[in-house]
């Protein structure tokens, strides 16, 4: 899966953002504190930067899981642009051997045979971060949730059925499917650049493996919120065979899943008519949000 561009996106979409979730009021417009922050996990060092609101806290915060690649903390400024007016704390972070983080990289491989030991490792990580945060006092630990992006959203749902800290998930263009999976429509389309997205997602129930980490168990475990976003254009993850395996899980194990098709979006959050994020994207994202924080 291709790792998710998300600079000039999100910030398209940072005055439409949670609206009430943080107890209304009008946007703080003031600047945005920022600082470096360094989390243990074993014998690896996390480098992340927490943004903090103006306002008083304790906040609410949102944990960035960024996709793929190569991209550092500093690729993320987005994420922050998107919630720190709105009274949302933001960290985001140096995936371990990238940036100032310590410890070795290593992405997944074509086919996922590395990948359930890679997304374990950054799921370790992520909830060390969100351990770390449920201890400050500037933040508020009942409020921590987590906004996972194309290879980010197979990683927060790990994350929430690893520690109680995750008040709710936002996943953004995948985690619905097997790593094998994603990867072979992936490749079809780049093959096949003029076949419809109907097409290729009726093909890949013919995908024989391998099919590497595969994250129905994991949702069929969690017991947090999660809100879906998907793109019915997306050409690098399967949107639709993702949400009729989310749908499925939703209904055998009733799973608190909200999931939305947007029809004319991308893998990078763009309406591929107007060039823009979808105008009812951002609203149907603060309405979730409102909804499982409430008032203060």
């Amino acid at each position: 899966m291709r790792w998710m561009v998300v600079g000039q996106v999100l910030t398209w979409g940072a005055a439409l953002f949670l609206p009430s979730a943080c107890g209304g009021g009008d946007p703080d417009p003031g600047p945005a504190p920022i600082g470096p922050i360094t989390i243990r996990n074993g014998d690896v060092t996390l480098a992340a930067i927490l943004d903090v609101p103006a306002t008083p806290g304790p906040h609410p915060v949102m944990v960035f899981v960024p996709g793929s690649g190569r991209g550092t903390k500093e690729s993320d400024q987005a994420a922050v642009d998107l919630a720190l007016p709105r009274g949302i704390a933001v960290v985001r972070y140096d995936k371990r051997g990238l940036g100032q983080s310590t410890g070795t990289f290593e992405e997944i491989t074509v086919g996922g045979a590395n990948s359930e030991r890679v997304l374990d490792v950054r799921a370790s990580d992520v909830r060390a971060i969100v351990e770390y945060l449920a201890t400050r006092s500037d933040i508020r630990a009942d409020r921590i949730f987590l906004w996972g992006t194309s290879q980010g959203a197979w990683v927060a749902p790990l994350v929430a059925t690893r520690t109680p800290r995750v008040a709710f998930v936002i996943n953004v263009s995948g985690g619905g499917s097997p790593v094998g999976t994603s990867d072979y429509y992936d490749a079809l389309a780049a093959a096949e650049p003029t076949a419809s997205i109907e097409d290729l997602t009726a093909r890949l129930d013919a995908f024989a493996g391998p099919f590497g980490y595969d994250p129905r168990p994991t949702l069929a475990a969690v017991n947090v919120p999660i809100l879906w976003l998907f793109g019915g254009l997306d050409r690098s993850n399967p949107s639709l065979y993702d949400i009729a395996q989310l749908e499925r899980i939703k209904q055998l194990h009733g799973k608190d899943f909200t999931i939305e098709l947007f029809p004319r979006m991308n893998h990078e959050m763009i309406d591929v008519d107007t060039n823009q994020i979808p105008a009812d994207l951002m609203p149907k994202v603060a309405t979730f949000v409102a909804a499982r924080f409430g008032q203060p």
